[in-house]
């Protein structure tokens, strides 16, 4: 007689035993459909990728390496599988064409996307001028009745705990041809409403997107699978009994049977491995600002303003966190816009008298201004560039639109040719800005729009002319450059004020985080490691908040508040170092050969 193995945790199925007792058994018909569902995919025989033809013209290098990778999560995994390939191999195009290809056959109408909120903008990019797929992003709830459907995981995760169910828990009732979870190491705690969600969603074929499936502990690698595939590594006791170490949680005893498991779910590529495939270095350069005695005057009055004689009509302070949150970008990143956010709290009937006559006052000097340090800095490094050489390209970043504008007035001198991004273009226009920018145009001077969904491997040299506290923008910034097709190392220069707070967050930014040898994508991966990625009530994501509260906190103290930058720096730098710890021994598990 044949050995019975059930490869199911029924213990951790409730359902499942529920419905056995109360004899509650699916209809015939539908168990005949699901049964005619399973031999449909497997009898479709998928050896080539038919819909390549349609969208070969529309990828910008042709990388083996994703195509075999679509190709062989679609044929042999039967449309179930984590494609773990290492950072910057392009997952998300790997994604796109199966996707694509189980449109062009039939297999797929209902599509859903999860990623994080970060990516949502870009993934509807690449899918409509790569494979023109048009995706909708999950913002209510008759937004799930779409076909092909993008959501942010952290926004429809919520969880209505008195009604005891999800907020959006109409994506549940959908049945799913397709999910595909981006950056799915967040799927690694069973507990978490992450998780859970995922688990809850009826789906045919589902893939997970990852390239650390496990980091600290080959629990979270159980996790995932058991979200993947129900049983394909046992029951959680027989996984530890066969796989786990006593004293090290992140080294099978058994690596070459785990190996062989993880083969039949998963595909993984190194970069070693794909053709076509290089990587360039970045070059950080922080540019200080020398400011002029009237210039620190202005300057340091502002800051005296916010955070000294910031009062309403009636008479009491206003020192709300959140005001300075808002306004603080605002003042450092240029002095048009700090004059900008002086002259609304001249105009806005809430502010106190005494408190506009302050706002007046500074006002008065900062456009008494003879000169702008910064603006005449950022001038000197594109001169400097196009004299060592001529047909550089330049992309400019910037937080506020009035900002731009000032940078465009003062670049006009050069005669070179100037485009600007920024929000509220149609897509039409953007497009066309894109074209511009890759052939005659010089410059491209953008807001954070930029920084989502658009790739300029053409261009090496980056300038920051105003730095968002969060350094996963910046990582932004810099990844439209840091691209797979980049032929040259890139020059990141970044404006800070010398003397100010700014000086130091841009050297934790750049110095200690960006610019360290780490492939784009891994920074987000260590933040979310150290719990940094979150955002917060404020609307800030966490760190960006930590570094807002030691600005406040510190009270203008210079001294007091880059002690508390340089504790941040510190728990970045560990993170850093667990991370690399955690590849080598994932790479053990997972690349090994013998």
């Amino acid at each position: 007689m044949a050995n019975i193995i059930v490869n199911e945790s029924f213990t951790e199925d409730f359902e499942i035993l529920k419905k056995l007792e109360k004899k509650q058994f699916e209809k015939k018909e539908v168990f005949d459909m699901k049964i005619a569902s399973q031999k449909a995919i497997k009898d479709s025989q998928i050896n080539e990728l038919i819909s390549y033809p349609s969208f070969k013209q529309n990828l910008e290098y042709d990388l083996p390496h994703q195509r075999e990778g679509a190709l062989k999560l679609l044929r042999d995994l039967n449309g179930m599988g984590l494609l773990a390939d290492e950072v910057g191999l392009g997952k998300t195009i790997t994604a796109g064409m199966i996707i694509k290809e189980c449109i062009a056959r039939g297999f797929v109408k209902k599509a859903l996307i999860l990623t994080p909120p970060s990516l949502v903008d870009q993934w509807v990019s690449e899918l409509k001028e790569k494979f023109e797929i048009d995706a909708k992003i999950v913002e209510d709830d008759k937004d799930w009745e779409n076909q092909i459907v993008i959501a942010s995981i952290d926004r429809v995760k919520g969880y209505d705990s008195k009604k005891a169910k999800f907020k959006h828990s109409k994506a549940h009732e959908v049945q799913w041809d397709i999910l595909i979870v981006d950056e799915a190491h967040k799927l690694k705690d069973k507990n978490s409403r992450r998780w859970q969600f995922v688990d809850k969603l009826k789906k045919k074929r589902f893939f997970i997107l990852t390239a650390t499936p496990f980091q600290n502990d080959l629990l979270e690698l159980y996790n995932l699978l058991h979200l993947l595939k129900r049983g394909h590594l046992g029951t959680l006791d027989q996984f530890k009994k066969q796989f786990f170490h006593k004293g090290n949680k992140r080294h099978p005893i058994n690596p070459l049977e785990l190996r062989k498991k993880l083969s039949e779910v998963m595909v993984r590529r190194r970069r070693d491995e794909a053709k076509g495939v290089t990587y360039m270095k970045r070059l950080p350069q922080i540019i200080a600002v020398e400011q002029t005695e009237e210039e620190k005057e202005v300057y340091a009055g502002i800051f005296d303003l916010l955070k000294t004689k910031y009062f309403s009509a009636n008479g009491n302070e206003i020192f709300g966190k959140l005001i300075i949150y808002a306004l603080l970008p605002k003042v450092t990143s240029s002095t048009r816009s700090a004059q900008e956010s002086l002259q609304k709290i001249i105009d806005d009937s809430k502010y106190h008298t005494k408190t506009k006559e302050i706002a007046i006052r500074l006002l008065e000097k900062s456009k008494a201004l003879k000169k702008d340090s910064k603006i005449e800095k950022l001038v000197s490094i594109v001169k400097k560039i196009y004299s060592e050489d001529k047909d550089a390209k330049i992309l400019i970043y910037t937080r506020h639109p009035s900002t731009l504008s000032y940078i465009v007035e003062k670049l006009t001198p050069l005669n070179l040719e100037i485009v600007s991004y920024m929000g509220g273009l149609e897509r039409e226009e953007r497009t066309e800005l894109v074209k511009r920018f890759k052939g005659s145009a010089n410059i491209m001077i953008s807001t954070e729009t930029g920084a989502e969904g658009l790739n300029f491997q053409f261009c090496s040299n980056l300038i920051n002319y105003d730095l968002p506290w969060n350094p996963m923008a910046v990582e932004q910034r810099i990844g439209r450059l840091d691209r797979i097709g980049q032929k040259k190392d890139m020059n990141i220069y970044s404006l800070a004020t010398k003397g100010t707070m700014e000086e130091k967050v841009v050297d934790l930014i750049i110095n200690k985080m960006c610019c360290i040898g780490l492939v784009i994508g891994e920074l987000p991966i260590i933040l979310f490691n150290l719990g940094l990625d979150e955002r917060c009530q404020s609307g800030l994501v966490k760190i960006e908040e930590m570094l807002m509260n030691s600005f406040i906190d510190s009270k203008n103290n210079l001294e007091v508040f880059a002690k508390d930058v340089d504790k941040i720096g510190d728990m970045v730098i560990e993170g850093i170092e667990e991370y690399s710890k955690a590849k080598v021994n994932a790479s053990e598990v997972f690349d090994k050969n013998e």
